[in-house]
Order: C-alpha cells, then structure tokens, then sequence
C-alpha cells in the first residue's frame, strides 16, 4: 500500500515553487501546502491514478482561490505591492539562468497583471512544463481553452520581459557599476546605466518610509536612487547577494535588515528596480554564507 504522506513530500518542493510562484509570499504558499497535504490524506485515493496530477490539481485550485484573497488585500495596500523576495548569500548562485529567470522579482511582477487562472495557466504549461491534458484536468477547462490561456499569458509576458537580458558577467559588471555610482553620488555614471523607460518600485507596504508610486524616466529614478543612498548614514552596510535567483544587494542599518533590492538588466540597461522594504516582507530572510 502507498503512503500518501511520502508521496505528498515527494512532491512538495516541486509544488512548493508553484505555489509560491502563484502567491508571491512564502506564508500563503505554507498555508497553501499544509490545507493540500490534510485534504490529499483524507480524500479516497483508490481511484487516483497519479498522485502527482491530483495534488496538483489541489495545490492550484487553492492557489487560485487565495489569489483572489491577495488581489483584494492589494486594493487597500499602500504603494506598490512587490512579491515576498526569497534571498540567499551571493555565494549560493547555482541555479541554471533558465530557473532562476522563472522566479525573478521581473517576471514575479509581470504575473502580477494576469488573472489567476491565466497565471497558474502558464506556470504549469511554461515553468513545470505539465502536458495540455494534464493542464485541462487541473484546471476543469478544455484543452483549447487552456490553450488559449497559456497562448494569451505568454503573449502579455513576453511583451513585458524582452528577450535580450544581459548574460550573468554583464549583470555583475552593471550592477557593480550601479553600486559605484549610487554610493559615490556618480550622476552622470548613474544616468549611464539606466535605460530610457527605466522605471523604480519601492514597497514599503505603509510602514516605512518608500515611494508611494512607481518612478518612471531617468530623471527622477537617478534623483531618487541618489537621495537614497545620500540620506544612508555610517552604520548601513550594503552586502551582495541573490535575490530570487538574479544579483541584488540587501542594506543593514546597525545590523538590521531596512531594505532588499535586485534589478532587471536588458540591453546593458536597467529597465526595472525593486527595492522591498516593507519589514513584514524581510522577516523571514536570513542571509547565510
């Protein structure tokens, strides 16, 4: 006989990154993970053919659900809502670019505009690469109608993420760069960098002290990124690191973590910047060497 709690673990850290990459908070996405496991090892399993799809198909309709739950806490959110960031060491950089592009705060942020179902649409189909008839199950749609879904998400993600991003060495080199000219106050250096429709995100959900909209051109994203880094005083440290795959740097002010920011590189520009600040998104990092 099988044991649904190994075949649950077997599964969870594939589901654990879909989850989280329908949620966007690791603490929805527990939630998400614990109401399958305890629906999955109650449920009649003599007639389930793949514990895999089933799950699945339990791991998405929550996930979907609790979207929408996310989507109404967004519309009394204060400024921008950018994902809960996960962060390693910059040491910790073995993940193929392909893996670590699926969970940048870049795309993270594009997903955002899409519906639920369109979004869970294209992470099946796109990242975990699920079959169209797997798809169609998970889902109760046809599968011309997922078809359609995923054809739909992607066309708008692809607008979104132009495919010419910078390679890792030039990702460092720019972002060395950036840190350079921001902490030397390099306005000309820093104007350099960005491109054209550069635009900054700054989350700091109401409790501390962030841009309250989007920061669109050159002009005021380089005024805004100086002033941060000018008002900074000797007790913050900046330190690199990994931030949903991609390079980032986090500041600590006297040993406390205030701020996690990465950048999104095309063209040897930075066209995005997201800096989280928001202390409830920073609780459970932990930055290990």
């Amino acid at each position: 006989m099988s044991d649904p709690t190994r075949e649950f673990e077997d599964l969870r850290p594939e589901l654990q990154r879909l989850a989280y990459r329908m949620l966007g908070t690791l603490s929805d996405a527990d939630d998400v993970m614990q109401e399958s496991y305890l629906r999955w090892i109650s449920a009649d399993r003599t007639t389930v053919q793949s514990a895999r799809a089933y799950i699945s198909s339990i791991v998405t309709r929550l996930c979907i659900d609790q979207r929408r739950a996310i989507e109404t806490r967004k519309e009394t959110y204060i400024g921008p809502w950018l994902p809960e960031p996960i962060v390693e060491a910059e040491s910790m950089s073995g993940e193929p670019v392909e893996v670590a592009e699926s969970v940048s705060l870049a795309l993270m942020h594009v997903l955002e505009t899409l519906t639920p179902v369109e979004r869970a649409a294209y992470l099946l189909r796109k990242v975990f690469d699920y079959d169209y008839a797997e798809i169609s199950e998970i889902l109760g749609k046809s599968e011309a109608n997922c078809r359609q879904l995923v054809s739909r998400s992607e066309s708008h993600v692809l607008a979104e993420r132009p495919r010419f991003e910078a390679g890792p060495e030039d990702v460092q080199r720019i972002s060395n760069q950036f840190l350079h000219a921001c902490s030397t106050g390099d306005l000309g250096g820093l104007v350099n960098l960005l491109s054209e429709d550069v635009v900054i995100y700054s989350d700091g959900g109401g409790k501390v002290t962030a841009a309250l909209r989007p920061l669109e051109g050159i002009d005021r994203a380089s005024r805004f990124l100086l002033g941060l880094f000018k008002k900074a005083g000797p007790t913050v440290e900046i330190v690199p690191i990994r931030v949903n795959g991609q390079a980032g740097y986090a500041a600590f002010d006297a040993g406390r973590l205030v701020t996690v920011w990465t950048m999104d590189i095309a063209d040897n520009r930075i066209r995005r910047c997201f800096l989280i600040r928001n202390p409830d998104k920073l609780a459970r990092v932990t930055i290990r060497t």
